[in-house]
């Protein structure tokens, strides 16, 4: 063979073996496209609820469901019926499950210190959300700050009655720590107040209008209508108020507070049957908890506020906001209550 050949043969040898490495080059750039790369594991958040009998409770899980995909998130969502039994048994649903983290609303927050156990042996985080299991090591507490609710009610009342009157605090659940830290705050401001008597105090099973309904009107009862004022813990407590007032002729004429700022809440504040309500922005609270809830499960330390001292334990807190509602300023609430 010539030595032009002999040179024509080893550039021909040369460029197919350049041929070949590329091809291998290519075939593993292929297998490492992100087509081919297995899924992201998504991060699986529990949340177990106390109730879904306000609808407070349906924009927290908006709150969550809007924002789940964007962080790679699946909810499973229970409600506990305001039964202690059945949310004990759906902590322990959801724990099965396999759940990063737990975000817990209890039933009663003065027995709710097991569940948090339940979790934490299973190693899982607990988010609190807007009520603090008593004696619990939560990882963070997200809460509208329920003892500034009770400042705000008793001093909107206290200026309307101008520092004097008989009045009614309609409490939620007994143990229960959110209805414990509103009537807190209740009586923190009106101890300024001498002239004002709280001359009824009453707890009730399942924070139920009816019950609530059923206190004020004894109460009316039993003072002869003098009555100036009443607080109420949340709105479905101080529906029922109102609509003792109304059995009583009464729509009114007594200056009646509640919090959460409920539809049919807002609705009577603009009928002037309720005097004010204290919204807790369920939609901030809900997603404050479900981003915390993230964070925990990428093994990140959410943001906190404070820390208050819970038992045995320093819990770190994420406040979220607060606005008193009355007629001058409900119609805000159409973003939420299109229909006011």
């Amino acid at each position: 063979m010539s030595k032009f050949m002999k040179r024509i043969a080893l550039l021909l040898a040369l460029l197919i073996g350049f041929s070949a490495l590329a091809g291998c080059g290519n075939t593993n750039n292929a297998g490492n496209s992100g087509d081919n790369q297995p899924e992201k594991k998504k991060i699986k958040i529990g949340v177990s609820v106390a109730t879904m009998q306000e609808a407070v409770y349906t924009f927290m899980k908006k709150a969550m469901e809007d924002n789940a995909a964007a962080n790679n998130a699946e909810i499973i969502w229970t409600s506990a019926d305001n039964k202690e039994e059945k949310q004990l048994s759906d902590v322990e649903s959801l724990l099965s499950q396999g759940i990063d983290v737990l975000i817990l609303h209890a039933v009663n927050t003065g027995a709710a210190a097991s569940l948090v156990a339940k979790a934490e042996a299973a190693g899982v985080p607990v988010v609190a959300m807007d009520r603090l299991p008593e004696n619990a090591k939560v990882a963070l507490y997200v809460t509208a700050d329920s003892r500034q609710v009770g400042r705000i009610q008793a001093q909107y009342l206290a200026e309307q009655l101008g520092g004097k009157g008989n009045v009614i605090i309609l409490e939620g659940e007994a143990g229960n720590g959110v209805a414990r830290d509103i009537t807190a705050g209740n009586k923190e401001v009106l101890a300024k107040y001498p002239d004002i008597k709280v001359v009824v105090d009453q707890a009730h099973k399942g924070w139920a209008r009816d019950l609530a309904m059923n206190t004020v009107e004894t109460a009316l009862t039993q003072y002869n209508n003098n009555i100036q004022g009443i607080l109420a813990n949340n709105s479905g407590m101080a529906m029922g108020a109102v609509q003792a007032l109304k059995n009583k002729g009464l729509a009114g004429k007594v200056v009646t507070i509640g919090s959460d700022a409920d539809e049919d809440a807002c609705k009577a504040i603009k009928a002037g049957e309720l005097s004010a309500d204290v919204d807790k922005k369920p939609y901030e609270l809900g997603k404050a908890s479900f981003l915390a809830a993230v964070e925990l499960a990428q093994k990140k330390t959410p943001a906190s506020d404070t820390t208050i001292k819970n038992g045995d334990f320093e819990v770190p807190v994420k406040l979220t906001p607060v606005e008193l509602i009355k007629k001058d300023n409900v119609d805000t609430m159409k973003y939420r209550w299109p229909n006011l």
